[in-house]
C-alpha cells in the first residue's frame, strides 16, 4: 500500500485556503463504515472529497451517500479520470453527488474551498443549484507550476501504515513530475495530467526529502511517475543535489540520514550515465513499463519504444548495480496466443529482479476505452469484475477468462524458476530482508493459487 499523497496535498491546499482538514485512509486502516460515520460526526465537515475509480465506484459513492444521510447540506466532491469524458449521467442517477473534479484538481479544489462558485471553474462537473441537473464546464485543469504547490500534509496521515514490502521500513511517495508526452492507448496519464512533461525544481524535492527524514522518520521513497528519467539534465541535477546534501551516504559510513528509493522509467530514457547517477543518489531499483515482447504489439499500443530498448535499459541498470522491475501489459484488442508467447519468452530472457503481468483495463479517457466500446470487447459485467489481475475486456481473438488464466499460469511459471528463486533468496539473505521476502512470496503465491 502507498500513502494517499494526493489527498495529503489537497489537505495542505485546504489549509492554505483557511480551512481545517483531515485525511483518512479507511482501506489501509481496515476500518468499518461505522468508523467513517463516527469521523463525520466528530469532525463535522462542510465538504467531503473522495477518490473515485471505475473498479471501486460503488463503495466510493456509498461514502458520498453516507455523508449526505449524515448531513444533507454537506458538499460531496468526487475526483477521478472517469469524469474526464462523462459523468453527467452518473449525477442523474446518484443524487448524493454534488461536484466532480478531473485532471490536475488542485487549483479548482483550492478555489472551491475559498468560496468560489463551481460555475466559475473549468474542468468540473457539478449539480446546478436551481435545477438539480448536472452541468459540465469543459476545459483543462493542469498545474503548470508544481513548485507553487505546498508539500503534502503528511502529519495528517498515519505514516506507520505504509511500509516497504522489502524491508518493512516506513515508505512514502514523492511526486517529482507530472505529465507524459507519450500517448499509450491504455494509459490515462495524458488525460489526467496533460501530455507535457512538467518538473519540480530539484531544490524543492530535496526539501521534501529532508522534511520526511527530520519530521516523520521516513527514509524510503518511491518517486512516482513513469517519466521520472525522461529529462536527463534535470535527473542528473536532482541526483547530484541529493548526493551533495548527504542524503545518499552509506549507512555503514556513519550517515544518519541515508535514504533508499526506487523510481519508474521508460526503457528509452535509460542509459549508463543516468543509471550511475541514480545509484549514487540512493536509488536501488528502477521499474520499467516494458509492456510486451512483441514489436507489433508495442506499435499498436503506441508505446513508442523498441523491444531492444528494454534489453539496453535493463543492462545499463545491472551494470550500475541497480535492481530492475519489469511491468508487462496483456489483453489489448490485438493480443493473440502468439503475442502472449513472445511476451513470456521475452520476460524470461530479460530476467528482471521483479516483474508483473497486468491485464489491460479500459479506463475512461483512454483510447483503449473507446476501442473496447466501439468493438464490443467489454460490457458492464466484465468491467465491474475487472482489475489488473482479472480481465475486464476480451481481445479480438481471446476471451477474458483466457487472459485471466494465462496471467496466473505465466506468473506461477516465472516465479518457479530455480535460478530466479536462488538469486532472490541470496539477495534477501545478503541484505537482511529474508523474512520480508518470504512473507511477500507466500502472500503472492496464496493470491495466485486462490484465483
Amino acid at each position: 500500500m502507498f500513502p494517499p499523497i494526493d489527498l495529503a496535498l489537497l489537505a495542505a491546499l485546504a489549509r492554505r485556503a483557511g480551512a481545517e482538514a483531515q485525511v483518512a485512509d479507511y482501506p489501509a486502516l481496515g476500518a468499518s463504515w461505522e468508523r467513517y460515520l463516527a469521523d463525520l460526526r466528530e469532525f463535522k465537515p462542510d465538504a467531503v472529497l473522495f477518490n473515485v475509480t471505475t473498479a471501486t465506484i460503488e463503495a466510493d459513492l456509498a461514502a458520498a451517500r453516507s455523508a449526505k444521510e449524515w448531513n444533507p447540506g454537506v458538499w460531496t466532491i468526487a475526483r477521478g479520470e472517469l469524469f474526464e469524458r462523462g459523468g453527467e449521467d452518473l449525477f442523474e442517477r446518484r443524487p448524493q453527488l454534488d461536484i466532480a473534479l478531473y485532471g490536475d484538481v488542485e487549483e479548482n479544489f483550492e478555489r472551491l474551498v475559498r468560496g468560489e462558485s463551481p460555475a466559475s471553474l473549468n474542468a468540473i462537473v457539478y449539480r446546478d443549484a436551481a435545477t438539480g441537473r448536472a452541468r459540465r464546464n469543459p476545459g483543462r485543469a493542469v498545474a503548470m507550476d508544481l513548485d507553487g504547490l505546498p508539500l503534502p500534509a503528511r502529519e495528517l496521515l498515519d505514516n506507520s501504515l505504509y511500509r516497504s514490502p522489502e524491508t518493512g521500513n516506513p515508505l512514502t511517495v514523492i511526486v517529482a513530475n507530472r505529465g507524459c508526452p507519450a500517448r499509450c492507448v491504455f494509459c490515462p496519464a495524458g488525460a489526467i495530467s496533460d501530455h507535457k512533461l512538467r518538473l519540480r525544481s530539484p531544490d524543492s524535492i530535496v526539501e521534501e526529502l529532508r522534511q520526511c527524514i527530520e519530521r516523520f522518520g521516513i527514509r524510503e521513497f518511491l518517486f512516482h511517475g513513469d517519466t521520472f528519467t525522461m529529462n536527463k539534465r534535470w535527473l542528473l541535477e536532482l541526483c547530484d543535489k541529493i548526493a551533495r546534501a548527504g542524503l545518499a551516504a552509506d549507512k555503514a559510513a556513519g550517515a544518519v540520514a541515508a535514504i533508499r528509493w526506487g523510481c519508474n522509467s521508460r526503457v528509452d530514457t535509460m542509459d549508463r550515465e543516468r543509471a550511475d547517477a541514480l545509484r549514487r543518489a540512493g536509488c536501488w531499483v528502477v521499474a520499467f513499463g516494458v509492456e510486451s515482447g512483441d514489436q507489433e504489439m508495442l506499435d499498436r499500443m503506441k508505446k513508442g519504444t523498441r523491444v531492444e530498448d528494454a534489453e539496453l535499459a535493463v543492462a545499463a541498470c545491472r551494470e550500475a548495480g541497480l535492481a530492475t522491475h519489469a511491468f508487462y501489459i496483456i489483453g489489448l484488442p490485438w493480443e493473440t496466443r502468439e503475442t502472449l508467447v513472445r511476451t513470456e519468452v521475452f520476460a524470461r530472457k530479460l530476467d528482471t529482479d521483479f516483474f508483473d503481468f497486468n491485464i489491460a483495463y479500459p479506463l475512461p479517457g483512454t483510447e483503449l476505452y473507446d476501442i473496447a466500446m466501439a468493438e464490443g470487447l467489454t460490457d458492464a459485467k466484465l468491467m465491474a469484475q475487472g482489475s489488473y489481475a482479472r480481465a475486464g475486456l476480451r481481445t479480438r481473438t481471446l476471451s477474458a477468462d483466457y487472459l485471466t488464466r494465462w496471467r496466473r499460469r505465466a506468473l506461477l511459471k516465472m516465479y518457479a524458476r530455480p535460478g530466479y528463486i536462488a538469486r532472490t533468496l541470496a539477495r534477501a539473505w545478503r541484505t537482511g530482508t529474508l523474512r520480508h521476502y518470504l512473507r511477500a512470496a507466500f502472500g503472492r503465491l496464496r493470491g495466485l493459487l486462490a484465483r
